[in-house]
C-alpha cells in the first residue's frame, strides 16, 4: 500500500478507492430516483473491460467510548455543567432507540493493469477524476483515501475494535510492511467448511445465489439495515462489447438448434411443429431482447458477484448474524448462501482492494446490476455538530454542523404548536453548551425566551416606549465596516431611520440628505478622534448638532425628529444601559408599538450588526434567531436592511435563522423568497395545505418526504442540510429541567415558574 493510495494487489494489478456520502435515494421523488438510477446506470456504462469495479459498503460498529466523546457535552466546571449533565443524559438514552453505534461506510474501489506503479499514476488519476465527477453528478460528496487511510479500513476489518495507531513513519523506520500494519494474530480456515477464525473473532461470508426476475432497488438498502457489523461488497467487471455479442449470439445460436431438434421431434410424433417447451421459447424471447438491450439502449453486460460478510466474537452470535442477513434477504425474494470451502477466497474478496477471487459470477445487463443501487437514505452525524433530534427512519441521533455548510443561513418553518419554537430553542441551548466560542442573540416579538435566559444566565432586553432598557442608535464598533470607514457606513444608517422617521411618501430631499450626512460627520468626530476615551454619541446629539446648522431645512429636521427624542417616543434618544455582550441576549420586542416597530427593529438589528462585527474581531461566531421573522419583511426599510445583514453574515462570522408559522405571508416577499431558496438549513416540521404545496414547489421535496409535515405530530419533520433532507422525530422528555425552559405551552409556562420567576425544580 503505497503513501499516495495506490495499492500494488499483485504483480501488474494497481487499485485505489475513493469514499462516497449516501444521498437520499429512497425517499427521494419518484422522477429524482429514476434520475438518480439513470446516472447511476452512466456511472456503470463508464466502466470497461480494462477496469474491475468494487463497492463495499461497510455497517461496523464504533469504540462505545469514542461514540460518547462525539456525542456528549463536555463538562466545562462553570455553571452550565448542570445542563450539559442532563443533556448528556437525555442523549444516552435517546442514542439506546437507535442503532448509533453501528457507522455506515460506503466506497468505491477501482483497479487496472499496468507494467509498474510509476506507469499506474496516470490511467488511476483519469479513472480517479472521472469516478469523482460521475458520483458528484448523484449528489455524492467524493474524498479519495490516502494510503494510510486505506490501511485504516482494512485494519478494521481485520482487527475490528483495535485503534489504528500506525503511520508511515513507522513503517519506513522499521522493518515492518503495511501488511504488518493490518494483519489479525491468526487466520483458521481449516477447523470449518462454512466459516473461518480471525484473531479472536469468528468470520463468515456469504453469497448472493438466487435472484428473483422481478427484484425491486431496495435489496442493498434492507441488507445494509441490518444492525451488525458486516461488509456488502459488489464485484462489477464489464465485457467487452464484442465478446458480448459473441456470447449473446452464441446462446441464441444453441437455442435456435434446440428449437429445430424439438420442432422435428413434434413433427415425427404427430404434434404441430410451433409445439415447442415454455422454458426454451423463453429463454429464446429473452437472449433476443438481451441482444436488442446491447445494441440499441446503451446497455452492456457485466460479471456480478455480491458478497456478504459478518463476524461476531461466539459461534452463536454469528449464527444470529448470519439468520438476520438471511432473512433480511429473504423479504426480497433472494436467496443467499454459505461459500462452502472458498471463505479465504471470500474474505479477500470482502477487502476494498479491486480484486475479486470469488469465481461464482452472473451476467447481468447495466440495469439489472444498477437494481443494486448502494444509496439508501442519509444518516447525519457531525463529530463537530448539534443535536437536532433522531432519524424518523433509523432511529439514530442526528448531529449536524451547519458550519460545514457553503450557506449556514437558515429557517425553521411549521404551524402553531408544530415544535418550531422549542426545535429553534434546543439548537441555542446546544450551542451554548457546546461551543465555548459562539454566542446567541435572539429577537423575540412573543416574550417566549425570557426563562431560557434566565436559565442560561442570560440577559433580557425590553424594548418599548415605556422601557427603562435603552439601546442607543448611534452605538458603533470599530469594525463596524470592512473595507469601509466605519463612519461612512454608520451614517447611512442614521439616513435610514431618519428617511423612515420624518422622509415621508417621497423621502428625503437632497438638502436634508446632505445636512443629516454633514451633522453625523460633526457628531462623531470626538468619539472617532479617541474611541477608547469619548463618549458614544446619541441622538440627542445629533439633534442638537442638526439644530445648530445654518440652513432653513435644518430647523425642520430638527422639529421632525423632536418627538423621537424629547417626546413620548424618546426611548432610543439616550445612551445603552443594558448588558449587550453575555453570551445569551434576548431582545424582547412584544410591547414596540405601531409608530416604534420598525424604528425598533432596525435599532435591534444594528445593534446586532455591533455585536456580529465585534465577535468577527476577536474570533467568536453569532448565531442569530429572529422568531416571527415575517414582521421584518411587512416594511421596506427592515427588509432591505435585513437582506444586506442576512447576504453579509457569513463573511462575519454570523449564522441568521428565521422562525416562523406564516409561511404564506413570508413568501410574498420576493426577497424573502430568495432567501428561503438558497438556504443550505431549514427546519420544517407541520405544515398547512396551501404552504406545503408551495414549499414542495420551492423546494421540490418528494411526496413521501412531505409526509413527514402532513399532520405530523409536534417534533416532527425534515432537516433539510445541504443537499441531504432527512425525516427528524423529536420527542424531549418533558419532566427534564432543559424542556421546562423550552417550552412553549401556556399550561406548562405558567406552571413551571415562580413567583420569582425562576425556573421550577
Amino acid at each position: 500500500m503505497i503513501e499516495d493510495g495506490i495499492c500494488e494487489i499483485e504483480e501488474g494489478l494497481y487499485s485505489k478507492t475513493i469514499a462516497i456520502s449516501d444521498i437520499n435515494y429512497q425517499i427521494a421523488r419518484r422522477e429524482d430516483q429514476v434520475n438518480i438510477f439513470t446516472r447511476y446506470c452512466e456511472f456503470l456504462n463508464y466502466c470497461d473491460s480494462t477496469m474491475y469495479v468494487q463497492i463495499s459498503i461497510i455497517n461496523r460498529r464504533i469504540d462505545a467510548e469514542e461514540f460518547r466523546e462525539n456525542m456528549f457535552s463536555k463538562l466545562e466546571g462553570d455553571a452550565l455543567d448542570e445542563h450539559r449533565q442532563e443533556m448528556n443524559g437525555i442523549l444516552a438514552q435517546k442514542a439506546l432507540e437507535g442503532q448509533n453505534s453501528i457507522m455506515r461506510d460506503k466506497y468505491v474501489t477501482f483497479a487496472t493493469h499496468a507494467s509498474s506503479y510509476l506507469t499506474a499514476i496516470q490511467p488511476l488519476a483519469r479513472i480517479e477524476a472521472d469516478m469523482t465527477g460521475l458520483m458528484k453528478s448523484l449528489g455524492c460528496d467524493v474524498r479519495t483515501l490516502s494510503g494510510l487511510e486505506r490501511l485504516e479500513l482494512l485494519h478494521c476489518i481485520n482487527r475490528p475494535g483495535e485503534r489504528f495507531d500506525w503511520d508511515y513513519g513507522t513503517l519506513l523506520s522499521s522493518s515492518l510492511t503495511t501488511k504488518d500494519a493490518i494483519a489479525p494474530s491468526s487466520f483458521n480456515f481449516r477447523d470449518s467448511r462454512f466459516r473461518f477464525g480471525i484473531g479472536d473473532n469468528i468470520g463468515q461470508v456469504l453469497f448472493l445465489r438466487d435472484l428473483p426476475a422481478d427484484l425491486t432497488d431496495e435489496l442493498i438498502s434492507v441488507l445494509s439495515d441490518v444492525p451488525i457489523d458486516m461488509t456488502i461488497t459488489l464485484h462489477i467487471h464489464t465485457i467487452e462489447q464484442d465478446e458480448a455479442f459473441d456470447l449473446i449470439k452464441r446462446k441464441i445460436a444453441f437455442m435456435e438448434q434446440q428449437k429445430i431438434d424439438e420442432q422435428k421431434k413434434a413433427q415425427k410424433s404427430g404434434y404441430d411443429p410451433d409445439m415447442i417447451p415454455y422454458e426454451l421459447r423463453h429463454s429464446l424471447r429473452e437472449a433476443e431482447e438481451l441482444l436488442d438491450d446491447l445494441q440499441n439502449k446503451n446497455q452492456r453486460l457485466n460479471r456480478v458477484t455480491i458478497l456478504i460478510y459478518t463476524y461476531a466474537k461466539t459461534e452463536e452470535e454469528l449464527i444470529e448474524n448470519v439468520e438476520q442477513i438471511l432473512a433480511a434477504v429473504r423479504k426480497k425474494n433472494c436467496k443467499a448462501a454459505t461459500l462452502d470451502y472458498m471463505q479465504e477466497e471470500g474474505i479477500n474478496s470482502i477487502y476494498p482492494l479491486g480484486k475479486n477471487h470469488v469465481e461464482i459470477q452472473r451476467t447481468l445487463t447495466t440495469a439489472s446490476t444498477a437494481i443494486f443501487v448502494p444509496f439508501t437514505t442519509v444518516e447525519i452525524f457531525h463529530k463537530s455538530g448539534i443535536y437536532y433530534g433522531q432519524n424518523a427512519l433509523s432511529r439514530n441521533l442526528v448531529f449536524f454542523d451547519r458550519k460545514l455548510l457553503d450557506a449556514p443561513n437558515g429557517f425553521i418553518l411549521g404551524t402553531p404548536g408544530s415544535g418550531k419554537s422549542f426545535a429553534g430553542k434546543l439548537s441555542m441551548i446546544s450551542t451554548l453548551l457546546n461551543d465555548s466560542n459562539s454566542e446567541v442573540i435572539v429577537i423575540d416579538p412573543e416574550r417566549e425566551y425570557a426563562l431560557l435566559a434566565e436559565g442560561f444566565d442570560g440577559e433580557v432586553i425590553n424594548i418599548s416606549a415605556a422601557s427603562r432598557n435603552y439601546i442607543n442608535p448611534l452605538d458603533v464598533t470599530m469594525d463596524y465596516a470592512d473595507d469601509e470607514e466605519p463612519l461612512y457606513l454608520k451614517s447611512d444608517f442614521i439616513l435610514t431611520i431618519c428617511e423612515l422617521l420624518i422622509g415621508g411618501r417621497d423621502g428625503l430631499s437632497a438638502a436634508k440628505r446632505s445636512i443629516i450626512s454633514r451633522a453625523c460627520m460633526m457628531t462623531y468626530k470626538d468619539y472617532f478622534a479617541n474611541p477608547q476615551h469619548a463618549a458614544m454619541p446619541t441622538l440627542k446629539e445629533l439633534h442638537k448638532t442638526i439644530k445648530s446648522q445654518p440652513e432653513p431645512e435644518a430647523q425642520g429636521i430638527a422639529l421632525d425628529l423632536e418627538l423621537y427624542i424629547d417626546g413620548t417616543l424618546s426611548v432610543f434618544a439616550n445612551r445603552t444601559n443594558v448588558d449587550t455582550t453575555k453570551r445569551l441576549v434576548v431582545y424582547d420586542v412584544r410591547d414596540l408599538g405601531k409608530q416604534l416597530r420598525t424604528f425598533g427593529m432596525l435599532v435591534v438589528l444594528d445593534q446586532i450588526w455591533n455585536r456580529i462585527t465585534r465577535n468577527r474581531a476577536i474570533g467568536k461566531r453569532t448565531w442569530i434567531y429572529i422568531d416571527e421573522i415575517q414582521l421584518l419583511f411587512q416594511n421596506e426599510h427592515s427588509t432591505n436592511y435585513f437582506f444586506e445583514l442576512w447576504s453579509r453574515a457569513r463573511k462575519w462570522g454570523a449564522i441568521p435563522t428565521g422562525i416562523t408559522q406564516n409561511v404564506e405571508t413570508l413568501l410574498l416577499s420576493d426577497l424573502a423568497r430568495r432567501m428561503l431558496s438558497n438556504s443550505d438549513f431549514i427546519l420544517m416540521f407541520k405544515q398547512a395545505t396551501s404552504d406545503r404545496n408551495e414549499l414542495a414547489s420551492l423546494l421540490n421535496i418528494s411526496q413521501q418526504q412531505l409526509s413527514h409535515v402532513t399532520n405530523s405530530d409536534p417534533g416532527a419533520g425534515l432537516l433539510f442540510a445541504g443537499k441531504s433532507i432527512v425525516p427528524i422525530v423529536n420527542k424531549f422528555p418533558v419532566e427534564s429541567d432543559l424542556y421546562r425552559m423550552m417550552t412553549t405551552k401556556i399550561e406548562e409556562v405558567a406552571r413551571n415558574q415562580q413567583p420569582n420567576g425562576k425556573i421550577a425544580g
